[in-house]
């Protein structure tokens, strides 16, 4: 029978891995020039700077700074715990600070969450349910997007499937060596992001409160870890930055703030909103109704398949886990769509188990059902891959230096480069662009401190002469519309006119 069949099943891994591999590994040398390679030029900053100054002077610590040695107290980013960061600066050290190398870490560990994704399934499921998990999670169009991206979301998923993964094998076997991975995996997640430690809360509550898995040596032990782990990294930024408590503990307030980038109120109804296009336009509607009637499929045999409500209870974690910080961090999942990332898994799984019970009941009804549900199954997957890859195409959206959609996509890095050698470190800058919200332009740039927006002549007149700054720098975009009396205006100084990529520029000097 096809649907027993152990080797055909595994295809399935595989060809969620080449689904995956082809929609992340696209414009894989490519600058840092999407949307979402803010968080990439930020993290190949830190590691930059890390490299730059070794890890006895920055013991670690993430560093968003611009600008030369030694580096201040200020630029110690001390928001986020620090593995992501020492991870990318090992990756550097290793092959060289490039764009594909960044790109390189997310990418490895997003096919890695493939292959733990789908023995996980196996294990609870069979191969068949794990086979199309694995294909729907690597057709979402949140994974092909965030997949590739230089932040926590693609790591962090790892440890915790590698987590749950050890606890199964050690219920199952009941194996030393499995708690310890288990263990590890959880440690390391609450080094990886903050959403390690509402992941290992969720866990510390299954082993309270489990009917047939308490555990509460196991849970107060998690619970100690994490006490610990907090306790440690507190230490650690105090160590780098005086104010770090301080400062931390702004950035934590201002994520429970229901308010946009820009840090304007948004209302109930508009954050509601948001979170249904984010969720709408992220996880396919195809994958939405698929994870409902899985969920109804498990609960429907909660009491009598013990493999299936351990599945069950694995997909919850990783809801309840997404739910508790979308909801609670308002500002954080209003502003950043990738904070609902681990959706992508309970969706996927319980997706495979809706299509694995769907095949059962087929075949319970003869050979002709069985093959008309397995075709049905498969033109699923299909559909999925193909619309999960066009709208991650439309996702993945170009940042815009100039706020023109036919921006080359190069002028970005190349500007920067530019910048870079054309002005001396230190060099405060002054710009009619988006500079200061460009952190790709930053990074390649390498500015410090973060560009100036000035909009009117009279405003640079004054901002080039402010005693307080030197030295000052300018980079005109000459095609906006008062790019010239910006130039009438400024005071004697060196002038050269650049085009970039066909657009031009002016880059002024001051004398002083």
């Amino acid at each position: 029978m096809l649907a027993s069949n152990s080797k055909f099943w595994v295809l399935g891994l595989f060809v969620a891995l080449a689904v995956l591999s082809w929609g992340l590994f696209r414009d894989f040398t490519s600058p840092l020039t999407t949307i979402i390679d803010f968080n990439g030029a930020w993290w190949s900053q830190s590691a930059h700077n890390t490299l730059c100054a070794g890890l006895r002077v920055t013991g670690g610590v993430p560093l968003g700074y611009l600008g030369p040695l030694p580096i201040p107290p200020s630029g110690y980013y001390t928001h986020h715990p620090p593995l992501l960061s020492l991870m990318l600066t090992g990756m550097f050290a290793l092959f060289g600070e490039k764009e594909w190398v960044a790109r390189l870490l997310p990418i490895t560990f997003s096919l890695a969450s493939v292959v733990l994704l789908w023995t996980l399934v196996k294990e609870c499921a069979g191969r068949q349910a794990a086979a199309f998990t694995a294909v729907l999670f690597a057709a979402t169009p949140m994974e092909l997007v965030y997949g590739r991206m230089v932040n926590f979301e693609p790591i962090n998923l790892v440890w915790m499937l590698g987590g749950l993964l050890c606890l199964r094998r050690w219920e199952q076997t009941g194996k030393p060596h499995w708690r310890n991975l288990m263990i590890i995996a959880f440690v390391l997640t609450l080094w990886t992001a903050w959403l390690g430690y509402i992941f290992v809360l969720v866990v510390c509550l299954y082993f309270l409160f489990s009917p047939t898995k308490r555990n509460p040596r196991m849970a107060l032990l998690l619970l100690g870890l994490s006490v610990f782990s907090i306790t440690l990294f507190l230490l650690h930024i105090r160590w780098a930055r005086p104010d770090a408590w301080q400062n931390l503990m702004a950035a934590f307030n201002y994520r429970l703030t229901r308010t946009n980038a820009g840090g304007v109120k948004v209302t109930w109804i508009g954050w509601t909103l948001r979170m249904r296009d984010t969720l709408t336009s992220h996880i396919l509607p195809v994958s939405w109704a698929l994870g409902l009637l899985g969920a109804v499929g498990t609960i429907w045999r909660w009491k009598t398949d013990e493999a299936l409500r351990w599945l069950g209870w694995a997909a919850l974690c990783f809801f309840a886990q997404s739910a508790l910080y979308i909801f609670f961090f308002p500002n954080a999942s209003y502003v950043h769509a990738y904070a609902a990332f681990n959706l992508t898994l309970p969706i996927a799984m319980m997706g495979g188990v809706a299509i694995e019970l769907f095949l059962r009941w087929c075949e319970a009804r003869g050979t002709g059902m069985r093959l008309a549900g397995l075709a049905t199954a498969v033109a699923i997957c299909v559909f999925q891959v193909f619309t999960g890859q066009r709208q991650a195409l439309a996702l993945n959206r170009p940042e815009h230096l100039l706020g023109r959609e036919n921006e080359p996509a190069d002028l970005i890095p190349e500007l920067g480069r530019l910048m870079r050698e054309e002005f001396p470190e230190g060099t405060a800058i002054i710009s009619n662009t988006r500079a200061s919200s460009c952190p790709q332009l930053m990074y390649y740039a390498r500015c410090r401190p973060t560009p100036k927006y000035v909009s009117t002549a009279d405003d640079w007149a004054k901002a080039v002469k402010d005693p307080t700054i030197a030295p000052v720098g300018c980079v005109i975009w000459l095609a906006k519309a008062n790019a010239r009396e910006i130039l009438a205006a400024l005071p004697p100084g060196s002038r050269e006119e650049i085009n970039v990529r066909g657009i031009p520029f002016c880059f002024w000097r001051s004398h002083r």
